[in-house]
């Protein structure tokens, strides 16, 4: 059965990354959601896309120049989210993507402590951290991310030089012009770039995972 995941949580109709998107997307129906960690200058994993906040906070600042403390709140009104209290939420699974380099450490320390290895699933686009990480915790559930001119040049030798245990986290627009090549992988798929789950029909196979922006 696919797995669906809200985007940053419910992010067709809330602010990314924010506590009320996520608890938005359980509400809606999905099995958990995909979210984005780095550490802030004490070590702490918070949760947030961009290196600064003027995006979607009500201030500015780079995260990792800051102390959790000295985070302003979200344009919403929520704080910045750290890892361990969007773990508290009942997610089935929740992905955990690794932004920049180093973080990994800050992000397995925050999953362990809240003893949720079993419903987590960590990705990023920096495939060296994904790499250190598993090395870390074996136990660990790990993915690989790629942008779509990567995906559309990856071959089967490739594919099949990685870890079979580890998870390919590719873009739906790669998957559609090429079905029938990442069928085989369907298990290991988690597909994203789409703003709902229909976009994903027609496939001619279930990927184990969508990372959608809504339903």
């Amino acid at each position: 059965m696919t797995l669906i995941l809200g985007h940053r949580g419910l992010s067709s109709t809330h602010l990314e990354n924010s506590m009320t998107a996520f608890r938005a997307a359980l509400q809606a129906g999905m099995d958990g959601f995909e979210l984005d960690v780095q550490p802030t200058a004490d070590g702490v994993c918070c949760v947030l896309h961009d290196d600064d906040l003027g995006r979607t906070a009500k201030a500015g600042g780079v995260l990792r120049r800051l102390r959790a403390s000295e985070l302003p709140p979200l344009r919403n009104g929520d704080p910045v989210p750290r890892l361990l209290d969007v773990l508290e939420l009942d997610a089935r699974l929740v992905n955990v993507e690794l932004k920049g380099e180093p973080g990994w450490k800050q992000a397995l320390a925050a999953v362990e402590a809240a003893e949720a290895l079993d419903r987590v699933l960590f990705s990023s686009f920096e495939h060296s951290e994904v790499l250190e990480l598993w090395a870390s915790c074996m136990e660990a559930r790990c993915g690989f991310l790629w942008e779509t001119f990567e995906a559309d040049d990856l071959d089967a030798e490739s594919l099949d030089d990685l870890p079979a245990k580890l998870m390919l986290h590719v873009p739906l627009a790669s998957v559609k012009k090429r079905p029938e090549f990442w069928k085989p992988y369907a298990k290991r798929l988690a597909l994203w770039g789409m703003k709902t789950p229909a976009e994903a029909a027609g496939l001619g196979f279930e990927p184990a995972i969508l990372i959608t922006d809504g339903l």
